[in-house]
């Protein structure tokens, strides 16, 4: 029994990937000695058979199909009879695509994502490299216009370099928060570093008003926090900013407020009536109220965090309807974006109109979310959501490129797995939202890359959280995994983002202690030093944030890759192991002259070996022919 498909290979499947809704898409088998050979998709509730018929050369099978007008998810697989029984044919398991295997019983189907065709996303954004900041652990900074204040029962650090601490009461509630007095007017003083780093996009962490450190708990929507600095000072770090080519992208908290918010006022802090005080509030249809005035739901159960009820057209006119809206206000301002905190949260029609508000103030303006996963396929709340369909999101945090390369690096997945978990995405994603995407391997959400890269122990006491560092040839061995890991980054497709402090050898266990203040004069100049070449050699060659990418064949422990970009073919290796060198070979290679971009060297290709835990970055001037892994 003879039967293939791979829908990663344009023999296969043409056009590769996601297609706008409406195109058409031609599929075909290879195999022989097989009968009634069908075609199966899956629509919308929908199920459809079509033949497959043979053509071109002998044992291919071919079937072309004029695909759905709306947007959603194509479900596809096969089946065929072989000696009087019927057999089916879908994607592994795992559900990445590509190669898949035959089954005596219904399969993993494959996936064609469907998608309205609109604008395409602004080169400011795609072709830029991304900074994020948690602004009071940046740079304490002083305008003369500027004085910061803080809220009640705060702590101020005065040693910069403490580690940052949560106060908690006996029910483990916080007490008071800690702050270090990062604020707008520091980072205005950082721009030019952030520009030594080619940075051309700066996310900022929520900048509005809050009581707590993090402010994910929003009190109001349309100031700047008094510790951060005020609308104006907003308005000349948007100015100063764009002086030197960088963007700014805002933290977007709608899903919920704070409890101690102009809306909610839970505790009677603002002249406004909240809808904790009273249902004669104009805020009380905002929230959910279970039993009046204690009993309401909260994001993941954090009391100081009430959930709003994003479909009241209230709500809605106030972030994003009106032309003085949330959304508006501060694009208006000088903002070039927003990211979505917990985008999953958020009903599509809300996301929707947020973008629609986006594009109505600016054309080129983008729009980030908060998704964990893949979100071509992300069910929520038992939806499916519609992140992609052409209405909502421009791009998300690519979490899952940040897993795949830690469990590459830390041996947990080897390099053909990684290539495929890759892969899946770059099908299943229309094309601009893959270029788009955020890839980050630090956030605030999620330990400090060096403590990953080290294999930090499970430690279960704050105490020794706060205290660990890693043991010097821990972090010599996770400096050298950081640079390999964030050179992936920089030549992948998408955007990549860098956490403030990676760059400087930051360490730190889960929040709070990811969230330390940057190291000012106390850096890793090693590795900050190869963060500037790195981003420098992003900037400077298109191919890393234009050119098609695929993967190639190689040993388990060599990672490999082409970026080819008019003509021009840029091969990226790059070997994880501690002590062994790898030869890597490729039919087309022998005889080509390349350049070395990391060493500025040309040379003839013969043999290419890959030292211990290095990398290489070569340039060909021309294309390099595909072989599936």
């Amino acid at each position: 029994m003879n039967f293939r498909y791979n829908s990663w290979d344009l023999r296969f499947k043409e056009p590769f990937g996601a297609i706008p809704a409406g195109s058409a898409v031609t599929i075909r088998v290879h195999s022989t000695n097989t009968e009634n050979i069908r075609l199966r998709t899956f629509f919308d509730g929908q199920e459809q058979f079509y033949p497959m018929l043979p053509a071109g050369d002998p044992g291919m099978h071919t079937c072309t199909l004029t695909l759905p007008e709306t947007p959603g998810i194509l479900w596809y697989d096969f089946s065929f009879d072989y000696q009087g029984r019927t057999y089916r044919y879908g994607t592994h398991s795992d559900g990445f695509g590509g190669d898949g295997q035959i089954y005596e019983a219904y399969p993993p189907s494959y996936q064609i994502t469907l998608y309205k065709e609109t604008r395409k996303l602004p080169r400011w954004y795609t072709d830029g490299i991304m900074y994020q900041i948690f602004p009071d652990r940046f740079f304490r900074g002083s305008h003369p216009n500027f004085s910061p204040s803080y809220p009640k029962n705060s702590l101020m650090h005065g040693n910069w370099s403490d580690s940052p601490h949560y106060f908690r009461n006996d029910k483990g509630e916080i007490q008071y928060w800690d702050f270090f007095g990062g604020n707008l007017a520091g980072i205005i003083e950082k721009l030019d570093y952030l520009k030594s780093l080619r940075i051309s996009i700066l996310y900022l962490n929520p900048i509005f008003l809050s009581g707590s450190n993090h402010k994910y708990d929003t009190a109001d929507y349309r100031r700047i926090s008094p510790e951060f600095g005020d609308e104006a000072l907003f308005k000349e770090l948007c100015q100063e900013a764009k002086k030197r080519g960088i963007s700014v992208i805002l933290d977007g908290v709608f899903s919920h407020t704070g409890d101690d918010s102009v809306y909610f006022n839970k505790y009677g802090t603002f002249d406004s009536l909240g809808a904790a005080q009273s249902p004669e509030s104009p805020y009380y249809p905002w929230y959910r109220f279970e039993h009046y005035p204690d009993d309401y739901e909260c994001w993941w159960g954090v009391k100081s965090m009430p959930n709003v009820e994003e479909m009241n057209p209230d709500y809605q006119n106030f972030i994003y309807g009106d032309a003085d809206s949330v959304i508006r206000h501060w694009i208006a301002a000088g903002a070039s974006g927003w990211r979505l905190d917990v985008a999953d949260e958020l009903p599509d029609p809300f996301i929707a109109g947020i973008k629609a508000a986006l594009l109505k103030e600016r054309e080129d303006t983008v729009l980030i979310g908060e998704v964990w996963e893949d979100a071509s396929r992300k069910i929520a709340y038992d939806k499916l959501r519609e992140y992609f369909w052409g209405d909502e999101l421009d791009a998300v945090m690519n979490y899952p490129f940040r897993q795949a390369f830690i469990d590459y690096f830390l041996g947990n997945k080897n390099s053909q797995e990684t290539a495929q978990m890759m892969m899946s995405l770059y099908e299943n994603y229309p094309r601009d939202a893959f270029r788009g995407s955020m890839n980050l391997i630090g956030s605030h959400d999620r330990r400090r890359i060096l403590t990953v890269l080290g294999e930090a122990p499970e430690l279960h006491t704050e105490a020794e959280k706060e205290n660990f560092r890693l043991t010097e040839d821990k972090r010599s061995l996770a400096v050298k995994r950081l640079k390999l890991l964030s050179l992936i980054q920089m030549t992948f497709p998408g955007v990549p983002c860098i956490y403030y402090g990676d760059e400087a050898g930051l360490e730190g266990y889960e929040d709070p202690y990811n969230r330390g203040a940057y190291p000012w004069g106390n850096e890793d100049h090693e590795l900050l030093a190869w963060y500037k070449k790195i981003t420098a050699l992003r900037a400077d060659h298109l191919a890393f944030a234009r050119g098609l990418w695929y993967p190639l064949k190689s040993q388990d422990d060599v990672f490999a890759y082409i970026r080819e970009y008019k003509k021009i073919s840029c091969l990226c290796l790059f070997n994880r192991h501690s002590q062994k060198t790898y030869t890597f070979e490729h039919p087309s290679l022998a005889g080509k002259t390349a350049t070395d971009l990391l060493k500025n060297e040309s040379f003839t290709i013969g043999s290419i070996d890959i030292a211990p835990l290095s990398a290489m970055i070569l340039r060909i001037n021309e294309p390099v022919e595909r072989i599936w892994p």
